[in-house]
This record gives structure tokens, sequence and C-alpha cells, in this order.
């Protein structure tokens, strides 16, 4: 697929337009906290982490109740309504997560469990024909987006953690916040023949952790386990499904163009791998790949209880694709400042 292409099927101009609106009220609300604004151009913007500690950006917790609105209100407008939910009960439960350390004793010292602790940071002026972008960035939730030419819209990397994965105490037991990540996939596991459960499974171990951590850039390794060629009928719903558990994430809009870009890549090339158990509570992983994207979920820590899950795309992670054609397109437009 050529740049222009991808860039055709990146156009989102509904929801850059929404974005750009809740940015500016998230920035209204905010005033004058010089955490909120950055440069475009700095470095920073590629740091993201899932992990619990302090990030760049405003957090929840020194907001006022209606800058924390107009925060929720940016999600609300960047993700479907479904992947809205999730990131609003990921964030909840960092409060489960301090009643469970607090029954098991496997707190830290000094590491608080904070609902508020999510991160918002704007990078350049939202709307307009100038880049721009926005993050947010807290213990299991990174969202991270890129906006060109005002229309144009990338969205990975895309993270989604859950600790705990299944509650286990406390008013909110039974809730989970990834049931789709975990029972999709295991779903399809289950749904393989013995064969071709060889080829799906590379290892009886899981790793610890996603193999990408939360590196700023991933390059693409060779493809492992099973193909979707090499599935039939309902197997290959199950995989398509999976995908979509990812794709899905984002509004109709960026989900559509997501979509079309995966099957003029060609989905029969698409291949899905597991490593661990095949049960629930214990350790399992897996990954799906294509040409142009990865996937990666893990469910080892915590006894199994601990979703880290991951949404990359090797063209278009920060917009490198869109932000390439931008700059390019101005340095062919005669001094034109775009």
């Amino acid at each position: 697929m050529t740049t222009t292409e991808n860039m055709t099927l990146a156009k989102a101009p509904v929801t850059a337009a929404a974005m750009a609106e809740a940015a500016k009220a998230l920035a209204t609300a905010i005033g004058d906290d010089t955490r909120l604004k950055f440069e475009f151009g700095n470095e920073q913007r590629f740091e993201w982490d899932y992990r619990p500690h302090v990030r760049a950006g405003v957090p929840l917790m020194d907001m006022s109740p209606a800058a924390r609105a107009a925060a929720m209100r940016l999600i609300d407008v960047s993700v479907g309504g479904r992947a809205s939910e999730k990131a609003a009960g990921i964030m909840s439960l960092e409060s489960t997560l301090a009643d469970h350390e607090a029954l098991d004793g496997t707190g830290v010292a000094g590491r608080p469990r904070d609902p508020a602790r999510y991160y918002f940071v704007i990078y350049g002026d939202p709307g307009g024909k100038a880049p721009w972008g926005w993050q947010v960035d807290g213990h299991h939730v990174s969202l991270n987006y890129t906006i060109v030419d005002g229309e144009y819209v990338a969205v990975t990397p895309t993270f989604f953690g859950a600790n705990p994965a299944h509650s286990l105490h406390g008013a909110n037991a039974g809730f989970r916040a990834l049931p789709e990540e975990e029972d999709v996939a295991r779903d399809l596991l289950h749904a393989l023949t013995d064969d071709q459960r060889k080829i799906a499974v590379l290892d009886p171990i899981a790793p610890s952790d996603i193999l990408t951590d939360s590196n700023a850039r991933v390059t693409p390794g060779e493809a492992k386990g099973i193909a979707l060629s090499a599935l039939e009928g309902s197997q290959r719903d199950k995989l398509v499904s999976l995908v979509h558990v990812y794709v899905d994430r984002m509004t109709d809009e960026i989900a559509a163009n997501q979509w079309r870009k995966l099957e003029s890549d060609g989905l029969d090339t698409v291949k899905f791998a597991w490593m661990g158990s095949g049960k629930s509570r214990e350790g399992h992983y897996y990954a799906v790949q294509g040409p142009r994207f990865l996937i990666e979920y893990d469910n080892t820590q915590n006894d199994a209880n601990h979703i880290h899950s991951v949404w990359r795309d090797y063209i278009s992670d920060w917009g490198d694709d869109l932000l390439g054609k931008h700059y390019s397109d101005a340095g062919s437009s005669h001094g034109h400042d775009h």
C-alpha cells in the first residue's frame, strides 16, 4: 500500500474535529498549568509506559471537577463506546488493587494506587493544519493520538491492561475490565484441531510480559503461529473477531478505516500465536501479527490475574507515515507553511 493510500485510509475528519474541540476545552479548564502543553516536536511525545510512575502532563488528581470532566470527555470522543467503558473500568481498578494488596500484603511502600493518577498532555495546538497530538498515560492505560492536516489520525501505540483482571474482593468482586481480550483468544485456541494447535502454540511457558514492552517503536520480526489462511469456517471468524476486539477500541470512523487497511494488506497472512496454558488463571500469552500491525497480550503476573495488551502499527505508530507525507508535501510547496 502506498503512503498516499495509507493517508486516505487514515482520514477521520469527524473524530479529528471532536478531539480538537475536546482538547481545547481541556486546555481552557486547566488554565495556565504549564505541564499540559508542549511543542509538537518535543521528543517526550514518544515516551509512554503502562507501569505506575509519574509522567509528563497534568494528572486527574490535580484537576478541578470541570477539568476532570473535560479530560474524560477527550477520551470519550477519541475511542469507541466500549473502549471508553474499558478505560474508565481500568482506572477504577486502582482502588480495587489497593484493596487486594492490603488483603494479601503485596503492596509496595511509596507506590500508591489512585484512580486519579492518569496524566494528560497535549502536543502542539489542537485544530488547524499543523500536526498536533495528545496522550493520556497511567497505570494500564496509554492512548497516543497524532492528528495531521486537521483530518488524518494515527492511534497507536494503544495499551489497555488490568490488575486485577478478575476482581476477587470488595464491592466490585467479579468485575472484569478486559473480558473479550482474554475470552475471544482462548475460544479461538480451543477451536483449533490438535494439528493446528501444534502450529499455533509456540511454547508451553508464557513470557512474563509483552515482548515489545513500552518501546517507543517496534520493528516487525518474523510472524509466527498459524495463519488465517490455514483456518476454516468459524475458526476464521474467531480470529477476525479477536482482531476486531482491538481495532474496535477506536471510534467507528477510525475503526472502519483501520479495518480497510488490514483487508488491503491481506487478512489471510495474519498469524495467531499462543504461549502458556490454555486454562483460565494460568499464565498465558498471545500475539496476532499482520504485515503492518502487532497485537500482544500477556496474563502471567499475580497468579495470571494481571493483563497487559497492546496494539502497535509498524507503519503508523506516532503518525510516522502521515507526518512523512505532510512534511514532504510542505517541502515541495514552494515554502508554503503548513
